[in-house]
């Protein structure tokens, strides 16, 4: 790599700086690389291969210091609706469920199939309630492991019989 003062400098700075040490490891390969050190021995420096080195390099060279601090991975490729549409689609349900009507995941699941035109999974749209930060509200009647009446009456009685020997 036949690098200029002015990319070193740049590397330099970009290695101090402070909002780019996520990319400190592709920053630093790319300026070893600049003061003609071997792919080898950046490797053996940093950890990185000798493929993604020279994959660095190029890159640098053609589109400079942003195509080493851009990442593109991420993302929500596979989306039916944007984030707004999905917001705006729940607010719209959220109206519903204000005006005094009850609005259960089935209709709301059946709805949203509605509008985007395919069938899809449960466990998606329950990903998409937590995305927006919808939860279950609902109590429960009562505790699943709550003792019968009769334990119930029982455990009082003792209770009462307990105060009573006390008071004697």
């Amino acid at each position: 790599m036949n690098a200029t003062q002015e990319q070193i400098t740049e590397l330099k700075s970009a290695l101090k700086a402070k909002h780019l040490s996520a990319y400190h490891k592709r920053i630093q390969a790319v300026y070893l690389r600049s003061q003609k050190l071997t792919y080898k021995a950046i490797s053996d420096l940093i950890g990185l291969s000798h493929d993604t080195i020279w994959r660095l390099v190029k890159k640098y060279e053609q589109e400079g210091l942003s195509a080493l601090t851009h990442d593109a991975r991420g993302g929500r490729h596979r989306s039916y609706l944007t984030y707004e549409e999905e917001k705006a689609f729940l607010e719209e349900q959220f109206v519903g469920s204000a005006s005094d009507q009850f609005v259960t995941i089935a209709e709301m699941h059946e709805a949203y199939q509605t509008k985007i035109g395919k069938q899809t999974t449960r466990e998606g749209f329950y990903a998409l309630l937590k995305r927006h930060g919808w939860r279950k509200v609902t109590p429960r009647p009562e505790h699943p492991k709550k003792a019968d009446a009769k334990t119930i009456l029982a455990s009082k009685n003792k209770i009462y019989l307990q105060e009573d020997e006390k008071a004697l």
